[in-house]
């Protein structure tokens, strides 16, 4: 099974971690940084010890991005696809009334309102255009697109 993770974890924890699961599942994978978190590929036919001890792994987190398992799993793989309220980061609108740090604002997406927070401490105006960049509780995250 070939596994694509992004991990959030204290980098000598988990270089401890990768050694001994590697070692003894005699596994391969390669890890790279890539904004603050690392991207793991691996292949292994011991995937859920390796989620386990990932689990075991304070403060660790991982999202899991792509999975090939071979055979049928490869016919049935797709790309996973943000789906929900993550599908709305990285998306654009228009502000409909000013937002600022301390009341928030409101944008349209996707025919519904949702309440927002500029991402830093600055007053967005309304008509500006923002892209939404995170999601906090049931707030989104915005900043303001320059053109």
């Amino acid at each position: 099974m070939k596994v694509i993770l992004t991990i959030e974890a204290d980098e000598l924890k988990l270089a401890q971690l990768l050694s001994k699961f590697s070692e003894k599942y005699r596994t391969t994978y390669t890890l790279r940084r890539k904004n603050g978190e690392f991207l793991m590929h691996i292949s292994t036919d011991n995937f859920g010890e390796l989620v386990r001890r990932l689990n075991h792994l304070k403060g660790c987190t991982f999202k899991i991005e792509e999975i090939h398992g071979g055979g049928i799993l490869d016919k049935l793989n797709v790309n996973l696809t943000k789906t929900n309220i993550d599908a709305l980061v990285g998306r654009t609108t228009v502000a409909k009334t000013d937002i600022d740090p301390i009341d928030g604002g409101v944008v349209k997406l996707i025919g519904e309102l949702w309440f927002c927070r500029p991402e830093y401490d600055t007053t967005i105006k309304e008509g500006a255009r923002v892209r939404v960049v995170g999601v906090e509780g049931v707030s989104l995250l915005v900043e303001e697109v320059k053109s």
